[in-house]
Formats: C-alpha cells, sequence, structure tokens
C-alpha cells in the first residue's frame, strides 16, 4: 500500500463521519477523505475519481444491506470494499464478503489502528483477487488458444493421415501392377536365355543374364515396398512353425547365385542341413536373408567374395546366421546409419543398381518380428558381416522370449492369454495340415501358435479374458466361411477353450508353468 491513501466513504450519520475521519488522520499513513452521504451521489464520485478502497454503511437512504456492496462492485470490479455497520452479524458479514466486499468491521470497534488494518488487509485482498483474476483470464486466453490449435492440428493430422493413406495405398498400386509385367519380362528372358526360342551366342547369353537380374533387382524393391507399407500399417502377419533352416536358405539362394554369376563374385553358402530345427516365418527368414545377401553383393570387393554360414547357439537356444562380405569396410557413422529406412552409406561401387534404402531396415524389423536379433561386425578395409540369430523349435524358449520382449517393450498392464484348440472329430488326420493353415491364418502380428500334439494347438494371444469373446467369434465366423468354400467338405469339428488370463508384467513365471504343462510335444519339421 502507498504512503498516500485515497478513501471514499459513502456514510449518511454525520456522526460517524467524524468519528472515521479522526480515526483515519491518527493513521501512519496521510490519507485524502471523500464524503458522500447517499449510495447514488458516492457511485458518483467513485466515476470521477480514483480512490485505493470504499468505505460503505450497509444502510443509506438510498440503499440497504447487500444491495449496497452488489452495486459498487457492479460499477467497479477492481476498488477494495470494506463494509462499516452497527450490524453485528455473522451471516451478514459473511454475506457481504461473498457478493465482492473485502472486510467487514463494526462501527464500535472502528479504533484508529483496527481501522488501518482493516483498510490494508481489504487493498491486499483486493489485489490478490484482480490478480488471481488476470491469472484466470490469461488462463482461459491459453485454453481457447490451444483449444484452436488442438483443432487446427487435429485438421492437419487428418489430411496427413488421410494422405499418407493415398500415399500407401498408391505404393501397394503400383507394386502390385509391377507384378505382372515383371513375371512376364522375367519369364521371356528365361525362355530366350535357355535357347528355347533360338540358338543365341555368348555375348547375347551374357547380355540377357544382366536383363534376368536386373530383374530380380527390381523384384526385391517391389518386395520391400510392399514389406514396408506392410510394416507401417500393422498389417504384416507372421505364419511362426517349425522350419529347416538349410531348406530355407537353399530356396532363396537361386536368384542370389545368378546375381553374383554375373557380377563375377564368388558366393559361397555353408549351412548344414542336419542343424536344429528352428521356429519362425520361413517366408520372413528368406526375405532377410535376400536383402543382406542383396547389400553385401552391393558393397563387396573386386574380385567380390560373398558367404552364408549358419551356426547353433545352444547357451542360447537359438542359430546364428552370418553373411560376409570382403567390400571396404563400414566406419562408426556409417554404422549407424545402417538400419535406418531411406538411408545409403556413400561407399556404394559405381554401376550397382540403386534402391530405396529400405533393405536393412526392412531386415531388421523382419528379425524382430521373429523374436531374433540383428547385429553387424565391420573392418575397413577387411570386410563386413551382418548377423541375425532365429530361436530354436523350443517352445518353452520361444515362449520366454516372447514374454520379455513384450514385458521389455510394454508400459503399464500387458495381459495374456492361452486357448487351447482340440480336434474331436475321429476321422481327421488327412485334415489336420488343413486345420494348422486355417489357425495361422487368424493370427495377428503378435499372436503365437504352437503345435501342442498331433491334433491339438494352443494360441498365446496378447489380449485381456473379455477380448477373447471377440477372437472365438471371429474364429466362429472366419470358420463358417472357409467351410462354405471348401470343396473337400467342412475342416473337422475343433473345440476351443480359454486356459488362463495372466498380466505379463507380474506374473510371467506362472504363464510359463501353465504353458509348459499345456505343451505335450512337437510335431516333424516341416
Amino acid at each position: 500500500m502507498e504512503d498516500h491513501l485515497g478513501v471514499l466513504l459513502i456514510e449518511d450519520d454525520a456522526t460517524d463521519y467524524q468519528l472515521i475521519k479522526r480515526s483515519l488522520k491518527r493513521c501512519r499513513r496521510s490519507t485524502e477523505l471523500v464524503w458522500e452521504q447517499s449510495l447514488n451521489a458516492g457511485l458518483r464520485r467513485l466515476s470521477e475519481m480514483s480512490c485505493d478502497v470504499v468505505l460503505t454503511d450497509l444502510s443509506l437512504p438510498d440503499s440497504f444491506g447487500l444491495e449496497t456492496v452488489k452495486r459498487i462492485r457492479t460499477q467497479n470490479q477492481h476498488v477494495p470494499i470494506l463494509v462499516l455497520t452497527t450490524l453485528d452479524d455473522e451471516q451478514v458479514e459473511l454475506s457481504s464478503l461473498t457478493v465482492g466486499a473485502q472486510d467487514y468491521l463494526i462501527k464500535d470497534e472502528a479504533t484508529p489502528h483496527t481501522l488501518e488494518r482493516a483498510i490494508h488487509h481489504a487493498i491486499q485482498r483486493q489485489e490478490s483477487i484482480v490478480e488471481n483474476q488476470k491469472l484466470l483470464a490469461r488462463i482461459e486466453s491459453s485454453h481457447q488458444l490451444l483449444t484452436e490449435q488442438k483443432s487446427l492440428l487435429n485438421k492437419k493430422n487428418a489430411r496427413l493421415r488421410k494422405l499418407y493413406k493415398t500415399a500407401h495405398q498408391f505404393v501397394d498400386n503400383v507394386s502390385h501392377e509391377f507384378r505382372t509385367p515383371l513375371t512376364v519380362i522375367k519369364d521371356y528372358v528365361s525362355l530366350v536365355r535357355e535357347g528355347l526360342a533360338g540358338e543365341i551366342n555368348e555375348e547375347q547369353g551374357r547380355m540377357l543374364d544382366i536383363a534376368g537380374v536386373r530383374a530380380d533387382d527390381l523384384n526385391n524393391m517391389v518386395d520391400d515396398m510392399l514389406d514396408v507399407s506392410k510394416l507401417e500399417s500393422g498389417l504384416i502377419g507372421a505364419w511362426r512353425r517349425p522350419c529347416n533352416l538349410a531348406k530355407i536358405v537353399t530356396s532363396v539362394c537361386p536368384p542370389l547365385a545368378r546375381k553374383a554369376a554375373v557380377k563375377g563374385i564368388a558366393f559361397d553358402v555353408d549351412v548344414d542341413e542336419m542343424l536344429p530345427a528352428v521356429y519362425c516365418d520361413a517366408e520372413k527368414v528368406g526375405r532377410v536373408i535376400i536383402n543382406l545377401v542383396t547389400n553385401a553383393m552391393k558393397f563387396c570387393g573386386d574380385p567380390g567374395s560373398v558367404r552364408i554360414e549358419a551356426h547353433q547357439d545352444a547357451a542360447r537356444s537359438e542359430l546364428m546366421i552370418d553373411v560376409t562380405d570382403n567390400g571396404p569396410g563400414i566406419d562408426d557413422d556409417g554404422l549407424a546409419l545402417l538400419f535406418k529406412r531411406f538411408q545409403q552409406l556413400n561407399t556404394q561401387p559405381k554401376g550397382n543398381a540403386k534402391g530405396f534404402g529400405l533393405g536393412l531396415s526392412i531386415a531388421k524389423e523382419l528379425v524382430d518380428l521373429n523374436f531374433g536379433d540383428i547385429s553387424v561386425e565391420s573392418q575397413l578395409g577387411q570386410g563386413t558381416t551382418f548377423s541375425f540369430t532365429v530361436p530354436l523349435d523350443d517352445p518353452l524358449a520361444v515362449m520366454t522370449r516372447y514374454l520379455q520382449r513384450r514385458g521389455a517393450n510394454t508400459t503399464g498392464e500387458s495381459f495374456f492369454t492361452l486357448i487351447s484348440a482340440q480336434i474331436i472329430d475321429e476321422d481327421s488326420n488327412s485334415a489336420v495340415s488343413d486345420v494348422d493353415a486355417f489357425f495361422n491364418y487368424l493370427l495377428r502380428r503378435d499372436d503365437l501358435l504352437f503345435r501342442a500334439g498331433p491334433q491339438r494347438w494352443l494360441f498365446a494371444l496378447p489380449m485381456r479374458r473379455s477380448e477373447t469373446v471377440e477372437f472365438l467369434k471371429r474364429v466362429d465366423d472366419e470358420l463358417q466361411k472357409t467351410n462354405r468354400n471348401r470343396p473337400f467338405g467342412p475342416l473337422p469339428k475343433f473345440q476351443m477353450q480359454v486356459e488362463g488370463t495372466w498380466d505379463v508384467a507380474f506374473t510371467p513365471e506362472v504363464i510359463l508353468d501353465a504353458f509348459r504343462q499345456l505343451i505335450e510335444l512337437q510335431p516333424a519339421c516341416e
């Protein structure tokens, strides 16, 4: 409060005016007192002058009670109001404070000291109220601005989502449209190369080999674009089952061997057929091998050398696949960029086909889809080795790995449900593989399916028990569709049962114990 105090007194009793005037003169601060005897006169004066506080009686010739405080507050929202009255009534005091007064003082108690203190407190309280009102106004203004910005951002996000969806749809459509002409080109090149359209000379054969390799390169690019689109949209599925790694490697190597022959690269494969079976999506592992070998052939030396090897890590219950080249190696800055999308190193030799920088990024995500890890070791001037792992066909080890990853990548609750499925038809051996294919068709990206017996399966699903009703309904709906369109009659009847639901964060050991009891045997590797 400043040293000089401006006070407006609205009081119809001259004696009270003199008492208040005398008290104010004895205050420590100099006071300029303006006196009005009616509310209307006081309101006119309030509109003409600037004062620090208004002192008012509740009983005036033209106003009575709380109406006096209300009218003053209506005219001026900021001036402190101190009620001076002979009425010692707690309810009236509370009501006065509620409608806008800052303090309430009984005239008989208005000594110079109490009056000065009441004025001081009234001014302080009103200053706090005004400051709070300003803060509230700023908050409301900020809230309105945030609301407007949020609305604008939502519109922009909706537009971006639409553009993103359109772009993905365009990529998918273009990629699928490439398939037919690419297949035709590859087939005709192969027919001509084999001499079925007439004898060709050595130079023509060399050119046709190059054309075939370039067609394979373009086909790999199409596969990359389709894979990244599915990964982005979360639609990519996984058919994980027991597999023989040597068969996977053998199935993807022929086009890679042709590419190596055309480019003059020594291409060696050392994968023992007797290695134990792995639990994975064979097609996804094949895509990883193709991308890693294709990358190795881009950066190998001259003369080039690329080698695929595999060995077992029994302690970690997995197989490790190495793809090694004899290229210039990769420095630390390059290693940091390797698995990022649309990133290509500047060490690529001239003449190699340019891609989109997706191959290694997709390889990393597909390895993760199979619960493996990917790593790289490189020495400048000597070469690079990319390694990735695939879990062995050990259901308990796979489930342990799955739960560890799910627990590490999830905050809060993460529910997990086991559902068993048992064929109940007596004559169903010939259709077991069809039932297995049907069950795998139902799986989402993070779902698992294990063969728990010759005619029994176990679903491991990241869902609450309440969500199992929807899942079982989807099974029934898809079964009806499949049976309607199956030329050899309906699939064998099977029975499904929810075995339990747990929170992964708190009960991984309990889940593993329940899983161990439900798994009886594993089928032969396909």
